[in-house]
């Protein structure tokens, strides 16, 4: 360490006589510097709970990530009625119950949440679907006419507009099969794996939740 020392020691007492008397410090001058643009991302709910809307464990880890990388997130659900209630203590339908989507979905945003509709790919830098069976029954028929299935409007309008203007969709397993069918199961899937390693890259969206594929 001494001989460390005897070797900076000149550079640093060289380097001081020319710095400012009030120069500010390592740390402050990085903290002065200009802040990067936050990216924008629509995070898309399809309910509260896993079995009848969202897995409340993803999206909290994804708004989490998104957090911690300094995004600008804002929450969308359609304004339409739950496929069915489940009850999460049995696992069945609860015959009596009805619910609304963007109600559910407002839980998990803890109110603050936007219709579907108003969701444009022009105000956004990316789409996240978090996992969940509503996906299957509030997103798309899925859950009932499997590969025939219809996607709700808003969402394949949002699908189409994101992978139309090159901008990364971020879909967990379940959402995978109903979502992809929208742009063309292969082409979509291509597209957004390398969308998804581009945004990785760029940390715009966490790299573990897209799961954009070949096949």
């Amino acid at each position: 360490m001494a001989a460390v020392r005897a070797l900076v020691a000149p550079r640093l007492a060289a380097a001081s006589a020319f710095a400012p008397l009030h120069a500010p410090a390592p740390r402050a001058a990085l903290h002065s510097s200009a802040p990067r643009p936050r990216a924008r991302v629509a995070l898309v709910l399809s309910g509260c709970g896993v079995y009848d809307g969202t897995e409340l464990h993803e999206a909290s880890a994804v708004l989490v990530h998104l957090s911690r990388g300094g995004a600008e997130v804002q929450i969308f659900a359609p304004d339409v009625p739950q496929m069915h209630v489940i009850d999460h203590t049995k696992g069945q339908p609860s015959e009596s119950e009805t619910r609304n989507v963007l109600t559910e979905s407002a839980r998990i945003a803890r109110g603050k949440i936007t219709d579907l509709a108003r969701l444009s790919a022009a105000d956004h830098d990316a789409a996240i679907f978090p996992g969940g069976f509503g996906a299957a029954k509030n997103l798309s028929t899925f859950a009932v006419d499997g590969k025939d299935c219809r996607v709700h409007k808003d969402v394949e309008r949002v699908l189409k507009e994101f992978h139309e203007a090159g901008k990364p969709i971020g879909c967990f397993l379940s959402e995978e099969e109903p979502l992809a069918g929208v742009c063309g199961r292969r082409s979509f899937r291509l597209a957004e794996a390398g969308r998804a390693r581009t945004a990785a890259r760029k940390r715009l969206v966490p790299a573990w939740c897209l799961r954009a594929q070949d096949g």
